[in-house]
């Protein structure tokens, strides 16, 4: 995928602005990895000599509108959109209601948890929209774990095309090993959230009791 892409828009005119709309395609139910996405908006910033914060201000834009795509769209078409056949076959009623759990459990802190969540990453968003989060809420966290997210990618990107360019393969596969640690990591930071939430949750609880 990455090789795909970075082919698509390398030596053209929509090598900074091709990744950025393929990003707000991610956010029209695109199924293409974000990470992915930025890492070759990366290397092609690192191919045409351009800045690591200007490709990074661009692409966290991308990310944002696609988000807040997804947010609106819960909000205005989420009733009528849930129980149609074809959304249920994107996301099934067991992931609904996985999703719903975590926000009765964990409240706003879901979307912060939510971006580094790839596959829970648009229902989360959708039902926030849905269910009347909102909009600066969902802006303020969605864009606070997007102001870790994006920079590090984008930065890969970078790092990866130096190292890497004459051989693609090996590229490809530092990519992957690259891609299982931000897993590991992204499991990290729920747990941890997870752990402070759970904690906030019971002291506001004792406080009440007393």
């Amino acid at each position: 995928m990455f090789e795909t892409l970075l082919k698509s828009f390398q030596n053209s005119p929509l090598s900074l602005w091709g990744p950025f709309f393929v990003l707000l395609l991610c956010g029209l139910g695109l199924p293409l990895p974000e990470d992915v996405v930025l890492v070759t908006a990366g290397a092609l910033g690192e191919i045409d000599g351009r800045p690591w914060l200007e490709v990074t201000a661009v692409m966290y834009a991308g990310v944002m509108l696609g988000d807040s795509t997804i947010f609106f769209a819960g909000r205005y078409f989420g009733v009528r959109w849930r129980n149609s056949k074809w959304f249920q076959r994107y996301f099934s009623q067991k992931k609904q209601d996985k999703v719903e759990d975590l926000f009765e459990r964990y409240h706003s802190w879901v979307l912060f948890v939510g971006r580094f969540l790839p596959g829970l990453r648009m229902p989360i968003f959708f039902t926030a929209g849905s269910s009347r989060v909102k909009f600066w809420k969902f802006f303020f966290f969605d864009g606070l774990a997007a102001l870790i997210s994006v920079p590090f990618f984008v930065w890969l990107g970078h790092w990866l095309w130096r190292k890497f360019k004459d051989d693609i393969a090996q590229l490809d596969k530092a990519l992957s090993r690259t891609q299982t640690y931000t897993m590991i990591v992204a499991g990290v930071i729920f747990v941890v959230v997870v752990i402070v939430v759970v904690k906030k949750v019971r002291e506001a609880r004792m406080k009440w009791d007393e």
